[in-house]
């Protein structure tokens, strides 16, 4: 096993990460503009939900069998994910993007989700070892569907119209699914093959697409169940890849997933004064998000990981100095 710096990595996880940021990317800059149903191929908020199992399971896999240290743990995430994130919301109000906001816009709601989660995880690892993930996770689908059914939403079905305050309520099923996967990745069964699994994912999430633009089944009543399938698409993805290795380019491309969420809708913005056909668009806004990961979000992970790793050694020194004095003391 490596260190605990540097836990295994899980193939397969890149590659959900990268197909769910792309179907973001073509859902807000293709979409609009593809005719008749075609429009609901590429979707968004299952993507995200999506991200959210992914999110779940990558930060759980490593503490599954070893102790978590609450502040080098809650130190790296945010090192890791708010300056980016900072970075993104300046560029876009520096556009005049005013919907590009935490509170009530897009893009960075989910942003503040993950923040809660994080925030939330020593209490939930602490919790699952006492009443078990299944309990835990029921508890979080009765709280996230009586926010949904005692608040509604908005005309669109959106399973973000709760703010701050409620939108992880709503997710946080999904964020737990992929905390479960983690802990139970070598015990679970799945029939079936990946591309069985990636057919049914896509075509359910076009599907629930169309239903919340078109009917009263909105995304803010079909994510949680959504998710399971996700999870299942996920989990398809790991064993393929542990057995015929992985999708390198989109393993690639997945790393820096984070960048391309956040950024794709500005440099669209910024490219849209010179040019406005949709693909041009979309191919240009791809390209621009190299040098936002490059220069901002790179930087960003490698000093979260700089930052954990120290404060965890520090930790780990204090520890012992403290048992050395208990033996001390013990043997005068």
């Amino acid at each position: 096993m490596r260190s605990l710096q540097n836990p295994v990595k899980v193939e397969g996880i890149d590659t959900v990460r990268a197909v769910a940021a792309l179907s973001v990317v073509f859902a807000h800059l293709l979409g609009p503009s593809m005719p008749g149903l075609s429009k609901y191929i590429f979707t968004g908020h299952p993507a995200v939900i999506a991200f959210f199992v992914v999110s779940g399971f990558c930060i759980h896999y490593p503490y599954r069998m070893r102790m978590l240290q609450v502040g080098p743990f809650l130190a790296g995430r945010f090192i890791r994910i708010v300056p980016p994130a900072a970075a993104a919301f300046t560029l876009a109000q520096a556009l005049g993007m005013r919907a590009y906001n935490p509170i009530d816009g897009y893009i960075l709601w989910s942003v503040v989700c993950e923040a809660v989660y994080y925030c939330l995880y020593p209490l939930i690892l602490a919790t699952s070892r006492r009443i078990g993930w299944p309990l835990l996770i029921t508890a979080s689908v009765v709280a996230s569907y009586g926010v949904a059914t005692g608040l509604g939403s908005d005309q669109y079905g959106n399973a973000k119209a709760y703010g701050p305050e409620l939108n992880w309520v709503v997710g946080l099923p999904a964020w737990l699914l992929g905390c479960y996967l983690a802990e139970n990745l070598h015990r679970l069964k799945l029939i079936g093959n990946v591309w069985g699994w990636r057919a049914a994912t896509a075509a359910t999430a076009s599907a629930l697409y169309w239903a919340t633009m078109n009917t009263a089944a909105g995304f803010y009543l079909t994510m949680v169940p959504f998710s399971a399938l996700a999870g299942c698409w996920i989990l398809a993805e790991i064993r393929n890849a542990s057995e015929r290795g992985p999708i390198n380019r989109l393993e690639v491309l997945g790393g820096a997933c984070f960048s391309i969420y956040l950024v794709h809708v500005i440099a669209a913005a910024a490219i849209a004064w010179f040019v406005t056909t949709p693909v041009v668009v979309c191919a240009l806004s791809l390209a621009l998000v190299y040098p936002f990961y490059r220069w901002i979000e790179k930087p960003c992970h490698a000093a979260a990981r700089r930052a954990k790793a120290k404060m965890e050694q520090l930790e780990a020194r204090r520890r012992l100095e403290e048992s050395d004095r208990i033996a001390i003391r013990d043997g005068a």
